[in-house]
């Protein structure tokens, strides 16, 4: 029988620290609400909570009585009601947006948070975000774009010239000022000069094909079918090292795939990303899930995705699994070890190719000399 290399086994890595938080991402996944703070310490729970978790914390911990006398108690109780009222506005900035564009253009394409928040979790306020995020035609943008300012909002260029924007797959970012609701106006799911826009799965005529009619807040939207809303998370998430907000995509996976358990096609998922990276990023997030058994995913599922990514062998894997580890879940300080270096390793372990020569990469681009 094949044998698809994992990371570390659980037993070889019992002599690592296991990170607090999984304790929590166990809780979250079994939907539990009697979970113990005592296992806990300060700068964990403070991590959470700067990590976008609090709100989910405050749900695990909630029916157990004995966390109330807990010092972290009122701190997760606090984020739990500041999502609600933030998450509240934004939920009504996106009724009227849909609103104010019914008619104007095609049904919006809900996506990310949006998206995710409303139609899998609990309760939306679980799911922080940072921005609406939203899919049009290009030809659309003006029409949106007017909607927009009629509305309030107000684009900013802050981060990059309005010269950036005419080759991006959004367009600069909407403010509201009144509302503090940022949105993003996207015309393409994945930016031209990132490796994965090359993927068949991002192709235009692919993911066309892959929007589904949807209702939001009773209104008609459009979605992502569940399987390209999985490869675009993964891959949103694996293309960049971002600290924080890294945990999310964890829990929104994991939530996703308990949603859609019946209704995943893993073999159009295996077709459509044969040989791209968007199935190296896809195999890191569900082998590290697979890892704590945060996921079920069939034995004969993750083999064949192991053979359709180009990038991780066994080498590679552990140490972007000890990246997610002692980053992402253990929020554990960059210190010396600059987000640069970090950012690097991660970049380079995604490359296709041996790991012997990802390390050689690694090793060339974090020199001084360099």
């Amino acid at each position: 029988m094949r044998h698809t290399p994992t990371p570390l086994s659980l037993s070889r890595r019992g002599c690592q620290r296991r990170p607090q938080l999984i304790s929590l991402l166990e809780a979250i996944a079994n939907e539990r609400g009697d979970l113990s703070l005592n296992g806990f310490d300060d700068g964990i729970v403070a991590w959470a909570i700067q990590s976008g978790l609090g709100p989910l914390f405050y749900r695990a911990v909630k029916e157990n009585q004995e966390n109330v006398g807990c010092r972290h108690w009122y701190s997760l109780k606090a984020a739990d009601l500041t999502a609600r009222v933030v998450i509240g506005d934004q939920l009504e900035a996106m009724v009227e947006i849909v609103d104010a564009c019914r008619g104007q253009v095609p049904s919006l394409i809900l996506l990310k948070g949006i998206s995710i928040a409303e139609e899998c979790y609990p309760e939306p306020h679980l799911r922080l975000m940072r921005d609406l995020d939203f899919l049009i035609q290009k030809e659309s943008l003006p029409k949106v774009t007017a909607v927009l300012e009629q509305l309030g909002y107000r684009q900013y260029y802050k981060d990059s010239p309005p010269l950036y924007y005419s080759t991006h797959h959004h367009a600069a970012p909407f403010f509201h000022e009144e509302k503090n609701v940022w949105v993003e106006v996207h015309h393409g799911l994945m930016a031209p000069k990132t490796s994965a826009s090359s993927a068949r799965i991002f192709k235009p005529e692919t993911f066309r094909a892959q929007l589904r009619p949807s209702q939001f807040r009773g209104r008609e939207v459009r979605r992502l079918s569940c399987e390209l809303q999985l490869v675009y998370l993964a891959t949103h998430w694996g293309q960049d090292f971002h600290k924080v907000g890294g945990m999310v995509a964890l829990v929104d996976t994991m939530v996703l795939m308990k949603h859609y358990v019946s209704e995943l096609s893993w073999q159009w998922i295996l077709d459509s990303t044969r040989g791209s990276v968007a199935a190296a990023y896809l195999y890191l997030l569900l082998s590290y899930l697979q890892l704590y058994k945060l996921v079920q995913i069939p034995s004969d599922i993750m083999e064949e995705l192991f053979r359709n990514q180009p990038s991780f062998k066994k080498i590679g894997l552990e140490t972007a699994h000890a990246i997610i580890d002692r980053y992402y879940v253990g929020g554990k300080p960059l210190g010396w070890f600059s987000k640069k270096n970090v950012t690097v390793i991660w970049q380079i372990l995604t490359l296709p190719g041996p790991t012997f020569r990802s390390v050689f990469r690694a090793a060339a681009e974090l020199s001084p000399r360099r």
